[in-house]
């Protein structure tokens, strides 16, 4: 049995088979996750082997049959994801992917399709360390925290991503390639103490070329609060909060139609803003 406490929600998981313990229990390991003797309502059952998975969440009453490896992990950690974000009360929860480099936290806010999780994989092959593709928890103190998934790439993405890896260990999928940091050289973080240092919007356009420019905080601000997926649990949505954050912290636009486009000194750009007091 483990369980997953994030922002006051804990979720159970039970991995059943001994398959399923082999196989999701490192990704559970990486979300640290904690393995305790019993508990009292378990939310989450994977079962099965490989090519016949059963992955249940029984607060939802949702049971799906999964072939893939790939799409195993996507749905299980999607059902992860989902039930942080709809009931944490105390944090905002951000659609963003997060990296670290030393005590700098880059936030990458986008909605699905903006090319956020394949930015991800570069950062990370450059020398970045890993938080989340998908979610990330800021709270009072502003202390940031993720759910660090493998990182999800859509089967019609991972060709761009090739040349970024290091092995071909990753898992196919339908629905989406769950690529493990390590593919990439990464390595998973819990960010701690780790500070904010800034905020990237991305946007992928193919033959786009390349643009990084500051945003306005009233440009930021809107799409920050665009990708807020708890606001309604939150004192005035957390808008107040938010706009706070943005007024005090770097933020960026970025425009890009491939890896090529980016200039050869962009990591180190990056990793100055992280360094930044």
């Amino acid at each position: 049995m483990w369980q997953i406490q994030r922002a006051g929600v804990v979720i159970s998981i039970h991995l059943k088979s001994k398959a399923a313990q082999e196989f999701l229990g490192p990704i559970v390991d990486g979300l640290h996750a904690t393995q305790v003797s019993s508990v009292r309502d378990i939310q989450l059952v994977v079962d099965g082997e490989a090519g016949d998975w059963t992955l249940t969440d029984h607060e939802d009453n949702f049971e799906r049959k999964l072939k893939l490896d790939g799409d195993l992990i996507y749905h299980f950690t999607d059902r992860i994801v989902f039930h942080v974000a709809n009931n944490a009360k105390d944090v905002h929860c951000i659609h963003a992917a997060a990296v670290a480099y030393k005590d700098g936290v880059i936030v990458v806010p986008a909605h699905s399709g903006a090319g956020k999780s394949t930015f991800t994989t570069w950062l990370v092959a450059n020398g970045f360390d890993y938080i989340t593709d998908e979610l990330i928890l800021i709270d009072k103190d502003l202390k940031i925290d993720g759910i660090g998934r493998p990182i999800q790439i859509k089967a019609n993405g991972i060709e761009a991503i090739t040349p970024l890896l290091t092995n071909n260990n990753y898992a196919r999928g339908n629905m989406a390639n769950a690529v493990p940091v390590a593919c990439l050289g990464g390595k998973i973080v819990e960010p701690g103490s780790n500070r904010l240092a800034a905020f990237v919007f991305p946007r992928f356009e193919r033959d786009s070329g390349f643009s990084f420019a500051q945003l306005s905080s009233a440009e930021a601000g809107l799409n920050l609060m665009n990708n807020h997926v708890n606001a309604r649990n939150l004192e005035d949505h957390g808008f107040r909060a938010m706009m706070g954050l943005i007024r005090t912290t770097p933020r960026h636009s970025l425009k890009y139609g491939g890896f090529a486009d980016l200039p050869n000194d962009f990591a180190q750009q990056l990793k100055a803003l992280c360094t930044d007091t």
